[in-house]
């Protein structure tokens, strides 16, 4: 069964901390994000409020550094 993944405005860290543990388990359970979870993060990332959105970049290179390529365009290229 497909597991669904909600779309939503990060409104504080923890948010962000428990997206980058999403991805962080996608990544390590297939090697890659499938194509749900990469657009409702990187939909979430642009609605971000500026800070929460760097947070979410810094949070992204320390702990899931091979998953950037997804946020670059979204202002997470090095």
């Amino acid at each position: 069964m497909a597991r669904t993944i909600s779309v939503l405005k990060w409104e504080s860290e923890a948010e962000v901390e428990d997206a980058v543990h999403e991805i962080k388990t996608e990544m390590d359970q297939t090697g890659g994000l499938s194509k749900s979870t990469e657009r409702a993060m990187q939909h979430s990332l642009m609605v971000a409020d500026a800070g929460l959105a760097d947070h979410f970049l810094r949070r992204v290179r320390e702990y899931v550094p091979e998953a950037m390529h997804y946020f670059e365009e979204q202002g997470g290229g090095t």
